[in-house]
């Protein structure tokens, strides 16, 4: 062999030796970042995973705030409606009290000859005369 072709082979074997490394460089830097690409995306599901249970929690709390709030509002409605009917039926009782009382004091004292007119509507009543 002459030294060109010597010097030739050499160089040769340098450009493969080159390429050769390049390449395994290549193949090196793609597992790495298929490595790093596995572990980022594993740590963004996680991550997504973590934000799901967190707004799913969110959620039922949400829901349960509103489930109460409406059962809340139903009694308070039906408490707001059986008030006036409570109070209603006091009056009733009042009055049937009063009506009690004055047939006690009008059978106490003389009977009214006078007859009470219905007309209007309204309920008879009579006049107190001479007092009770």
């Amino acid at each position: 062999m002459t030294t060109g072709a010597w010097w030739l082979l050499v160089g040769v074997a340098l450009v493969f030796g080159a390429v050769a490394g390049g390449l395994g460089t290549l193949r090196i830097a793609r597992l790495r970042f298929a490595r790093q690409l596995r572990r980022a995306t594993e740590d963004v599901q996680q991550r997504h995973v973590a934000t799901l249970d967190q707004l799913r929690a969110a959620q039922v709390r949400a829901q349960t705030e509103l489930d109460q709030s409406r059962n809340s509002f139903k009694r308070q409605l039906a408490v707001m409606a059986a008030e006036p009917r409570a109070a209603l039926e006091r009056a009733e009782e009042r009055l049937k009290a009063a009506y009690a009382e004055l047939d006690r004091l009008r059978g106490k004292g003389t009977p009214d000859t006078g007859s009470a007119e219905l007309s209007d509507g309204f309920a008879a009543t009579r006049p107190m005369r001479d007092g009770m």
